[in-house]
């Protein structure tokens, strides 16, 4: 009787810490709850200005700023990965970057926008995907579309990674981001 009463407190800690964790704590690493929780406001207000899906957005700014840890968004506030373009006249951030030629992987400089805020950087995003021609395959796309605007932003030429799409609706997924999409 003793010696089960002994494995019944040794093994309580163990059941009490494993059924105490919050839902998502297998779901989303903390760095991914970190972003989610500092930028959430930032990418509802650009899919109310745009109609760009919340969770589209938040998984392209999580794959190309590794969730606001990369260079990139540390040094210039671009959480988008937005390079310098002819008709940029902003600041610009040059460092070393992974480009892909087919299935192919090879490094080169290359300059991108650098921005004074992280809002900024939002803003341009919007800009970028529904200004620009090569991304009109977005017009018209539900916002519970995340697999049609993955292809077409990958097929517009946004990345130079052929699995950049997949990239996207598996972060969408294995995050469970389609839970902060609004209804409007």
């Amino acid at each position: 009787m003793r010696s089960a009463i002994i494995r019944i407190l040794l093994l309580l800690p163990a059941v009490l810490l494993l059924s105490a964790g919050a839902p998502y704590s297998n779901a989303r690493p903390w760095k991914v709850t970190a972003y989610i929780q500092s930028h959430l406001y930032l990418a509802k207000e650009l899919h109310l200005e745009t109609g760009i899906p919340v969770p589209f957005i938040l998984a392209v700014a999580g794959l190309e700023s590794d969730w606001g840890r990369s260079e990139l968004a540390r040094h210039a506030n671009n959480h988008f990965g937005l390079k310098v373009k002819p008709e940029w006249r902003g600041l610009q951030y040059c460092k070393q970057t992974q480009e892909f030629s087919g299935l192919d992987a090879y490094q080169e400089t290359a300059c991108f926008r650098k921005y004074p805020l992280i809002r900024r950087s939002y803003q341009d995003f919007g800009r970028f995907i529904t200004a620009r021609k090569n991304y009109q395959a977005t017009q018209g796309l539900s916002v519970w579309d995340y697999q049609g605007w993955a292809e077409a932003i990958q097929q517009g030429g946004y990345a130079t990674d052929p699995e950049y799409a997949q990239k996207l609706r598996g972060i969408i997924w294995r995050y469970q981001l389609s839970e902060f999409q609004l209804t409007d």
